[in-house]
């Protein structure tokens, strides 16, 4: 998406990695954060998630003791943001679950819980029907300090911003 150019929006994207152990998803539960600033005229707006990703499949054994680790790594990241999410990762496509739905849930394959395609999600987030304002990013300066907030053990961070049209 890095300089996508889109009815005069430009998108562009950035992601800063740590190398560190995972101790740093340990102590927060995030994979990654992503945040995105879109300023425009008529909206502009700052806002973003947490995310833990995991790879399983809808039909795959998913024991006790592996839901008790995910449900832990959601509490952590929601006592850092409300608008925190599992990417499950499949051989049938990504889908997003809320966090508070793993926190509430009895130990099942995440798959069984409520989620919404990644697609939909994202249009959700740019549509700002889901987002904390509290994980803005308008700099690269803020991307790294949200990285070391939350520990993550990536940042992605979309800008959108209205471009003048090419003649």
């Amino acid at each position: 998406m890095s300089s996508y150019r889109d009815k005069g929006v430009r998108w562009t994207a950035k992601t800063l990695t740590s190398n560190v152990r995972d101790s740093q998803e340990r102590r927060f539960g995030a994979d990654f954060v992503g945040a995105l600033d879109i300023d425009l005229p008529d909206y502009p707006t700052r806002k973003g998630f947490l995310a833990q990703a995991k790879r399983v499949d809808p039909g795959d054994p998913f024991p006790a003791s592996r839901y008790a680790e995910l449900r832990d790594q959601c509490h952590r990241m929601l006592e850092l943001s409300p608008d925190s999410y599992v990417f499950l990762y499949a051989t049938t496509g990504i889908k997003v679950v809320p966090a508070n739905a793993v926190v509430a849930a009895m130990p099942v394959n995440p798959h069984a819980l409520y989620s919404r395609g990644i697609t939909s999600f994202f249009e959700l987030h740019f549509s700002s029907f889901v987002g904390d304002r509290g994980v803005s990013v308008p700099s690269i300066d803020v991307l790294e300090d949200l990285r070391t907030r939350f520990e993550a053990r990536s940042v992605l961070g979309l800008y959108a911003s209205q471009v003048e049209p090419t003649v």
